[in-house]
């Protein structure tokens, strides 16, 4: 069950890249000021969430209107909107959770939905068209372009027996820290990129080099 999270940072991709990920999704949630995406490209979601303290009235009436349940939380709550976003999306039975919209000019907000990445044991990406942030499973292949930039990071106080093969930089048995970033700024030399490693946490940026994306249709 794959659910799309709108968040309510600045969309940074086109919007056929939404409406792509919309079409693939079975649960579609607007998270406050994430309603103005779906209200913008005339697609409704299944609910609104959040303290809706940052979503236009325009928007929540437009909502309201196409009977888009809504999730009301007080500002003063113990959770992100994201957090209960995303306790929301797996009470649904999802196991694979896209999020986008989460990048905006708060960058505390960034990366405290960055972290949540060690809280949850399913399936969550950070996507837009340039970017795709998760963590990173145990034994993780994927198919890429050669020349893409990744950031590997520990979630953790370390992770080690880190191996890495397709990249500029391998490893082989190596650890990484918390607080000594080594890991940024990789680069992909192969069709196909394996990472592994035995204990702790991993988290990839992955950069897409698309640049000047726009919110067109």
């Amino acid at each position: 069950m794959k659910a799309f999270i709108v968040s309510g940072g600045k969309p940074k991709s086109s919007l056929k890249f939404y409406k792509n990920i919309i079409n693939e999704s079975d649960i579609l949630i607007a998270v406050d000021k994430g309603i103005e995406l779906y209200k913008k490209i005339d697609i409704e979601p299944d609910y609104l969430i959040g303290d809706l303290d940052s979503a236009s009235q325009e928007s929540i009436e437009w909502a309201e209107s196409n009977d888009v349940e809504i999730i009301k939380y007080r500002p003063e709550k113990d959770f992100t909107d994201i957090d209960l976003a995303i306790d929301f999306a797996i009470e649904k039975n999802s196991d694979n959770i896209i999020i986008s919209g989460f990048l905006g000019d708060r960058l505390d907000h960034i990366f405290g939905a960055i972290l949540l990445l060690k809280k949850y044991n399913k399936l969550i990406t950070f996507k837009e068209e340039f970017l795709e942030i998760s963590k990173v499973p145990k034994n993780f292949e994927m198919n890429v372009k050669t020349g893409e930039t990744w950031s590997i990071f520990s979630l953790t106080e370390k992770t080690e027996g880190i191996y890495l093969n397709g990249f500029k930089y391998s490893l082989k048995n190596g650890t990484l820290f918390f607080n000594n970033p080594i890991g940024i700024s990789n680069e992909t030399v192969n069709k196909t990129i394996e990472i592994s490693y035995e204990k702790g946490c991993l988290v990839y940026f992955r950069w897409k080099n698309l640049l000047g994306v726009k919110n067109n249709a």
